[in-house]
C-alpha cells in the first residue's frame, strides 16, 4: 500500500507543478497591484485648436492636488489657438508648480505651435522628435474680414447704430478707419509683448533676441533646440526616462488618462455632467470663435 501512497503523492505533486503556473498567473493578475504597486502619473493630452482652458483646468488641478500622483505627461498636438485661453492654461500650471510642486512634461510628436507652444513652456520640459514643428510665436487677429465692397456691389445698404467710436471696428459691413487699425495694432503688439516675455522668462532666453525665435518663424525640433525653445530631441521612451528620474520612481508606472473634450465634443456633447448647457447654445458658441473679437496665437 505504501508502494501506491507514494505513486499517488508524486501524481498528485506532478499535477501541482504543471498548474502552478496557471495559479501563480492568476494571483498576480488579481493582487498585482498590491504585490508590486505602480506609481501613478497623470497623463494630459492638448490636440487640435484650443479654444477654452475650462477643460484643461479641471483635469490639472486634479492631477496637482492628488498626492498619489506623482508626475504629469503633457501630450501635444496643437497648431495654436484663442490668446487668452493659451495664457490661461500657461498661469495654471506656473501657478499650481508653486503650489503642488511636482514634475510636469510636454511631449510632442508633429506640431507644438503658437499658443500650443505657449502652454508647452509652462512645463518643465519640452521633448520632440527632430522632426516636430515648433514656434510660429507670435499674434494674430485672422477673422478681421469686411464685406462693405461685396454690399455695395449688391447695392445692398447697411446701416450701424453705435455708442462708442471704436464699437465698428470689427464690423464686416463697415470700412475700418485708421484709428480703427492703430487701436487694433496695439491690441496686437500688447498680446505679443505677454506672449514674448512669458516665453522669455520660462525657457531663460533673452528679450534681446526675439527676431531669432520670436517673429512667426516655425523651426524642426532638432533647431528649436539649438535655439533653446525645446529640452531634449527625443520620443516616448526619452519622456518616461526623465519622468522616472525627476520623480524617483524605480518600478513601473500607471498612467491615469483623462483626455479634456475637444472643440467638436464641446459642440455635440457636454462639458462634465454638471452642464446644462443646450445644443443651440454649444453651436453658437463654436461659431462665434470666428466671428468675435477674439486674438489667436
Amino acid at each position: 500500500m505504501k508502494f501506491y501512497d507514494y505513486l499517488k503523492t508524486i501524481f498528485l505533486i506532478l499535477i501541482m507543478l504543471q498548474l502552478a503556473p496557471f495559479f501563480i498567473e492568476g494571483i498576480k493578475k488579481q493582487y498585482g497591484q498590491y504585490l508590486e504597486p505602480k506609481t501613478k502619473v497623470g497623463v494630459i493630452e492638448i490636440s487640435g485648436i484650443i479654444y477654452s482652458s475650462d477643460g484643461y483646468h479641471k483635469i490639472l488641478q486634479n492631477y496637482f492636488k492628488d498626492k498619489e500622483i506623482k508626475a504629469i505627461l503633457v501630450k501635444i498636438e496643437c497648431p495654436g489657438g484663442a490668446a487668452g485661453s493659451a495664457q490661461a492654461i500657461f498661469n495654471e500650471i506656473q501657478q499650481l508648480k508653486k503650489e503642488y510642486p511636482k514634475p510636469i512634461i510636454s511631449l510632442v510628436e508633429n506640431v507644438c505651435a503658437s499658443g500650443g507652444y505657449y502652454v508647452a513652456c509652462a512645463t518643465d520640459q519640452i521633448i520632440t522628435p527632430g522632426t516636430a514643428i515648433i514656434g510660429s510665436i507670435g499674434t494674430s487677429f485672422p477673422y478681421l474680414f469686411k464685406l462693405k465692397e461685396l454690399c455695395d456691389y449688391l447695392k445692398i445698404h447697411v446701416e450701424s447704430a453705435k455708442a462708442g467710436s471704436y464699437k465698428d471696428m470689427t464690423n464686416p459691413f463697415v470700412d475700418a478707419t485708421p484709428q480703427d487699425r492703430v487701436l487694433l495694432q496695439a491690441l496686437l503688439d500688447d498680446s505679443y509683448q505677454q506672449f514674448t516675455q512669458d516665453v522669455a522668462a520660462a525657457r531663460k532666453l533673452s528679450i534681446a533676441t526675439l527676431g531669432t525665435w520670436a517673429d512667426g518663424k516655425i523651426f524642426t525640433g532638432r533647431q528649436a533646440l539649438e535655439l533653446g525653445l525645446i529640452d531634449i530631441v527625443g520620443s516616448a521612451h526619452t519622456a518616461i526616462a526623465l519622468i522616472k528620474e525627476k520623480a524617483f520612481i524605480e518600478g513601473e508606472i500607471e498612467w491615469i488618462h483623462k483626455k479634456a473634450p475637444s472643440g467638436i465634443a464641446r459642440l455635440f456633447g457636454q462639458e462634465d455632467e454638471g452642464s446644462s448647457e443646450s445644443l443651440a447654445s454649444r453651436i453658437f458658441q463654436v461659431c462665434s470663435q470666428f466671428l468675435c473679437m477674439k486674438l489667436y496665437l
